[in-house]
């Protein structure tokens, strides 16, 4: 009989397990699939709503003044208003070229939960995210999510509530 192979958990799952948070591990591989990989989370009843995109945002045009920004997938930011939200100059997209130097992950597998513990970095979550008891964020890699209480992540990752569109 051949042994099941078992999936090596990622570092933001062992820092989950660290504080004693329940999560359960995902596959969603939203670059890949897009559209269709939505379709599938909603027939095995996670609201597409509930599962976040990472956004790693450069404000004042500052090498030291990054900030992440969390979202539904399907949902657009509107840089003008997290600006203004945030009280800053002027907010943009960090350099994708750059990301793993920034945030030490490559596009798709950003996360605010690693990016908090290794960077530091401030970590906002569109506020329309409160009416889901449980999000999915990405596990640290890509095409890895683990599923886990809204309120247990933006604590853990010491997150704040902003509107984003």
């Amino acid at each position: 009989m051949a042994k099941k192979k078992k999936i090596k958990k990622t570092n933001e799952e062992r820092i989950l397990d660290q504080h004693g948070i329940e999560y359960q591990e995902m596959s969603f591989d939203w670059l890949n699939l897009g559209q269709t990989a939505l379709t599938e989370a909603e027939t095995a009843g996670m609201p597409a709503k509930s599962i976040l995109k990472t956004i790693v945002l450069q404000a004042n045009g500052s090498s030291r003044d990054y900030l992440v920004i969390c979202l539904p997938l399907e949902h657009e930011i509107d840089l003008k208003v997290v600006a203004a939200e945030l009280g800053k100059k002027q907010v943009h997209l960090a350099d994708n070229k750059k990301l793993i130097q920034i945030t030490g992950y490559v596009h798709g597998a950003n996360t605010p939960i690693g990016i908090n513990f290794k960077q530091g970095f401030p970590i906002y979550f569109d506020e329309r995210i409160k009416d889901f008891p449980e999000i999915s964020v990405s596990a640290g890699k890509v095409g890895r999510s683990v599923r886990m209480s809204q309120k247990a992540l933006v604590e853990l990752v010491n997150g704040k509530y902003l509107k984003v569109e």
